[in-house]
């Protein structure tokens, strides 16, 4: 009897035993593992032209797939989705729609129409919403004016490459008035737009006349930053009053993009005639030069009678764990996409050069965000 009840005792201690070890493991699976959006697909897609074809492809080059067409491709916060958007012409104001796919080319349908020009979406960090760049007012056609005073505005200029004509009056008592006559260039205005993924439902946000290429902060659900007038700029859309405020004051930051974790951004940096990506802290500070052009390959490429030029670098986008960072460059003579260390070291193609001759991207310098890796 007694045998039979320590029998008995010790396989229920090993059951419980059992059952709290499994509970304890399950916890801990719960708690400790990378959540979907932190694990993410770990899959590259980008675009060869705005409105062209959009790929996927691992970040060693295999499985190299066509997806869609469409711009600006933005993968969700867990890799299984993918966002774009297309315009129905090339024209200022020209209409266009916002759209997701599934990363494995299903379930392609779009989220919201009849919005003009709609540009660079950025995903929510827990994939329910989508913020967007769009047209919204502004000179759409060029206009020809004649003034006494210079414009402040972007020109186009006349067949024969002047910006100005000269225009000589007289008024019935005879005086003699003379204006500068010009074309002022089309100037849309953009501004900012958050839409529900499911439902279509919008909000278009605080910004400022000139709003494009905005990024969600990761690690503050309230917070986007995105390229305004005069440099990059805050956005806290959950405000109704002083919800925007600069964050840095740079115009030749564009293209904001934040790291997994939320502590920096990497920019397309305007750097005398030529892109640059450059990092900051989240806060505007420690800005760090991550690309540059060697001086020997300027050297180089002239002593080949080759014009000594510049390389571009631009359109960074980070790796799912923020030790990378891949971008385009043209320094080879095209544009291909390489990547780096988060410091800018050890640059280098991302794809093997099998991979990289199949894949012919053109960089139009308008904010596109030309690929994204999750």
């Amino acid at each position: 009897m007694w045998l039979f009840f320590d029998y008995e005792y010790r396989l229920t201690l090993r059951v419980l035993a059992t059952v709290i070890l499994l509970a304890l493991l399950v916890i801990a699976a719960v708690v400790f593992a990378p959540s979907a959006a932190a694990q993410g697909s770990n899959t590259i897609v980008f675009q060869t032209v705005s409105g062209g074809p959009i790929y996927t492809v691992e970040p060693d080059g295999s499985n190299l797939r066509y997806l869609t067409t469409g711009m600006d491709p933005a993968l969700s916060p867990d890799g299984q989705q993918v966002a774009f958007t297309r315009w129905e012409g090339p024209g200022h104001g020209a209409f266009g729609s916002l759209w997701v796919i599934s990363i494995d080319g299903s379930g392609e349908r779009m989220i919201i129409g009849d919005v003009r020009q709609p540009k660079a979406p950025v995903w929510s960090p827990d994939g329910r919403q989508i913020a967007i760049s769009m047209q919204d007012g502004g000179r759409l056609q060029p206009e020809s004016k004649c003034s006494q005073e210079l414009p402040s505005e972007p020109l186009l200029a006349d067949s024969d490459g002047d910006y100005f004509r000269v225009a000589v009056e007289i008024d019935e008592d005879g005086e003699v008035e003379t204006k500068l006559c010009y074309t002022l260039a089309p100037h849309p205005f953009w501004r900012l737009r958050m839409v529900n993924v499911n439902s279509g439902e919008f909000q278009d946000l605080p910004s400022d006349l000139f709003s494009y290429a905005p990024a969600w902060d990761p690690a503050n659900d309230w917070h986007l930053v995105y390229d305004g007038e005069q440099g990059l700029v805050n956005l806290d859309f959950t405000r109704s009053e002083g919800a925007t405020w600069a964050l840095t004051d740079d115009v030749h930051d564009h293209a904001p993009a934040f790291s997994p974790d939320g502590s920096q951004i990497a920019v397309s940096y305007w750097q005398h005639e030529h892109w640059d990506i450059h990092t900051l802290m989240a806060d505007g500070s420690g800005r760090t030069r991550l690309t540059k052009t060697p001086l020997r390959a300027v050297v180089e490429a002239r002593i080949k009678g080759e014009e000594g030029r510049a390389w571009n670098n631009a359109s960074p986008a980070w790796s799912p764990d923020g030790s990378q960072i891949a971008f385009l460059t043209d320094r080879t003579g095209r544009w291909e996409m390489w990547v780096m260390d988060a410091n800018g070291g050890n640059q280098k193609p991302l794809f093997p050069t099998e991979v990289q001759d199949q894949i012919e991207i053109f960089y139009e310098s308008v904010d596109e965000r030309v690929l994204s890796w999750r």
